[in-house]
């Protein structure tokens, strides 16, 4: 009896790990048909051949319904699209690289997940740590500046 419960716990083991292998396989395929999809996006989209695409552009290739709902099934929602524009143009230059525009729709394919909304959070709080710090040290150095010049400014002034 010990041998068949061995034999058999063995068995599955074995088929739960090519399980997972299989999972694997299928996300990896999966993932490379979806940035395949943006690469292909992107080259559409970009009219004037030139590697980035402009807000014209996007706004342009979105208009048609095979590509909006093209985006629906990648799970991105373009409802508003100049908003995604921005989120996707990370260096600010008003033009997005075929590598921008692959990691953004990737970051932003469907919803925010926990660990997403917490790193805003976790960011945000910094954010305001450093604006305090900053402005606390500005109060010093106006006091100090008000000092040496021999003027006294008050709260209700500067409100």
């Amino acid at each position: 009896l010990n041998v068949v419960v061995g034999t058999f716990v063995a068995t599955l083991t074995e088929i739960a790990n090519k399980d997972k292998e299989s999972m694997v396989k299928f996300e990896l395929e999966a993932w490379e048909n979806y940035t395949d999809g943006i690469r292909s996006f992107f080259n559409a989209a970009d009219t004037d051949k030139s590697g980035t695409l402009s807000w014209e552009e996007l706004s342009c290739h979105l208009q048609d319904r095979k590509v909006k709902a093209y985006f629906q099934a990648m799970d991105l929602d373009i409802s508003q699209a100049h908003v995604l524009f921005e989120l996707l143009d990370a260096n600010g230059n008003n033009s997005i690289s075929l590598d921008e525009f692959c990691q953004g729709c990737m970051r932003l394919k469907g919803g925010a997940k926990s660990v997403d909304l917490n790193m805003l959070l976790m960011k945000t709080r910094r954010l305001c740590e450093q604006v305090q710090e900053y402005a606390a040290s500005n109060e010093l150095r106006f006091k100090r500046l008000e000092e040496k010049l021999g003027v006294e400014t008050t709260k209700e002034v500067l409100a």
